[in-house]
């Protein structure tokens, strides 16, 4: 009897062997593999129950019951450990203890996969895979089930990378619905940033892109790449899907219809009183616009600012706070953590922004103006009249007390337009350009103009003859301003330092009323532990490893010896 339980045994390993090889060689042999595998499972049984009934005394032995009992045990541990991996592998759990939380998406990250309305692919053409790039994507896929991602062999789906038109080994391509974006190439030394992928996911959902001007010809920093550029911020909003352009006054004297913002970035010299004229127009018409100006810097924009309940004061923020000696920072360069509730810093929680050389906001409330603090310096700063003095101190009598603000959103209400009355709102439109083509300098430039640096007034085109078919159609129901203290904060050096980019890029989106789109990103990067070490201490603590504590052990032993041995 025992051989035929041995020969059951065998036959129902055989079959359940071989109903497992079918299937990895031919999935289409589906019956014949289910066939197989019962028929090892039910010869198999058979053989077990032979076993059982011809043995009907081994169970009473104790022997047997320990067994039994630890075959049991073991089997219930193996159940519990791979129930609890199943689950954590379902619903898995991960806690990032880092300082700078590296491991974490960043919120806007997350809240953007989260509202995603359609599947979204992102292939990463590189073989082998990456384990940092698939950890990073599969953080993606856990906050939308419609985030998705394929690891792709471009040299054997040849069909898939053609389709992408994949030229190079670690391109990474993103897809939503017929459109793609590529959203970097990968390789050893730069692996998938979370940067990149969140900007090609907002860009890849835009239907249009938002439009940007720069006001230049006043010695702004140029927008192009040189020693006082605000290059960098240009870049990052051309990788966001923002469109800039340069815009001079002296030669196109109207700001496009299409511009959602317009920048003015601490201009050297004052601006004319008809490019003064063009800007209000623009407010006026629904537009939206930055401001910014360093301390002591001229500012005659009070025509406009006024309207908003807004003045610059002259003095310089000193801060004395001390903060700035960590970063190797004199007083002259504020250090704000504290913020506004507002969408531009509602993510910056204590974050830190840099503010060389900046000046107060004054605010009064205006009617049908909604006015938001953004930039809070500490109490340990104020605004010092008299900077270049010997001594740098806090006088009442002159200086401006702190905690300051050095930065300030500014929301107004646009009344509906009344369809009733096209033809007064016309002969109105008409009026204003007229108004505003006699306040505009002449062609022929006085004298006194011309002995002046400010540049030349337009000689091309009047404002009458540019505006008449070029009129905003639609005037957005608010028209918002954002007027900082500080102009050196975005300008290349400083716009990647703490949270300085992500001040500027959230506070343009703002104003292009893309606040449903996601704000700025800063990379994350490890805290700087290390100890910097002056040659005498790193002398010292080799003397000390090396000599001096051997040392003091040896002769400690030698002294114990010495005196046990006596």
């Amino acid at each position: 009897m025992k051989k035929y339980i041995l020969f059951c045994f065998i036959l129902g390993i055989f079959l359940i062997s071989v109903g497992v090889v079918l299937q990895q060689i031919n999935t289409n042999l589906a019956n014949l593999v289910i066939a197989m595998v019962g028929g090892g499972i039910a010869v198999f049984i058979a053989g077990g129950v032979i076993f059982l009934y011809t043995n009907r005394g081994f169970w009473g032995k104790r022997s047997t019951e320990v067994t039994v009992n630890a075959i049991i045990s073991t089997v219930t541990l193996l159940f519990i450990l791979g129930l609890v991996n199943f689950l954590g592998l379902r619903y898995s759990l991960k806690f990032d203890l880092t300082e700078n939380q590296l491991y974490t998406l960043s919120p806007q990250s997350q809240q953007l996969v989260k509202n995603l309305n359609q599947p979204m692919t992102v292939y990463v053409f590189d073989s082998p895979s990456n384990d940092f790039d698939r950890k990073l994507l599969k953080d993606y896929a856990r906050k939308n089930n419609l985030f998705q991602y394929q690891f792709v062999d471009p040299q054997v789906s040849i069909n898939l990378a053609q389709k992408f038109n994949v030229t190079r080994l670690g391109d990474v391509y993103l897809e939503s619905g017929d459109r793609k974006q590529l959203v970097q190439t990968v390789s050893p030394q730069s692996r998938l940033s979370e940067v990149k992928l969140t900007n090609a996911i907002a860009k890849i959902q835009q239907t249009s892109q938002p439009i940007i001007y720069i006001l230049q010809g006043h010695g702004e920093p140029s927008i192009e790449a040189g020693q006082n550029s605000i290059s960098q911020a240009v870049t990052t909003l051309t990788d966001k899907g923002y469109i800039v352009y340069p815009l001079t006054l002296a030669t196109s004297p109207l700001i496009p219809p299409d511009a959602d913002v317009l920048i003015i970035n601490n201009p050297e010299k004052e601006l004319l009183q008809g490019e003064i004229k063009v800007i209000e127009k623009y407010l006026e018409d629904g537009g939206n616009l930055l401001v910014m100006y360093n301390a002591q810097t001229n500012v005659n924009l009070d025509p406009i600012l006024q309207q908003w309940g807004v003045k610059f004061d002259d003095r310089l923020v000193v801060d004395a706070s001390g903060a700035g000696e960590v970063f190797g920072l004199g007083p002259s360069v504020t250090i704000v953590v504290e913020y506004g509730n507002h969408p531009i810093t509602q993510d910056f929680n204590n974050g830190i922004t840099l503010f060389p050389w900046a000046r107060a906001i004054i605010t009064d409330s205006r009617e049908n103006i909604i006015t938001t603090p953004l930039l809070i310096t500490n109490s340990q700063s104020w605004g010092e009249n008299n900077p270049e003095g010997e001594t740098v101190e806090l006088d009442t009598t002159v200086d401006l007390p702190g905690p300051l603000n050095i930065g300030v959103a500014l929301a107004k209400k646009n009344p509906l337009r009344d369809a009733s009355q096209p033809q007064e709102d016309t002969l109105n439109k008409e009026n204003d350009k007229l108004e505003l083509n006699n306040d505009l300098p002449s062609l022929e430039p006085k004298k006194e103009d011309q002995e002046s640096d400010l540049p030349s007034p337009p000689t091309i085109k009047t404002p009458q003859e540019t505006t008449l078919d070029v009129v905003k159609q639609d005037k957005p129901s608010e028209t918002r301003m954002v007027v900082i203290g500080n102009g050196n904060f975005a300008t290349d050096g400083w716009f990647q330092q703490q949270l300085n980019g992500d001040l500027f890029v959230n506070t343009v989106a703002w104003l292009g009323n893309q606040d449903d789109r996601t704000l700025s990103i800063s990379p994350k990067e490890a805290t700087n532990r290390r100890i910097n070490l002056s040659g005498f201490q790193a002398s010292l603590i080799t003397w000390l490893a090396i000599i001096i504590i051997p040392a003091l052990g040896f002769t400690v032993s030698i002294v114990t010896w010495w005196q046990r041995s006596r």
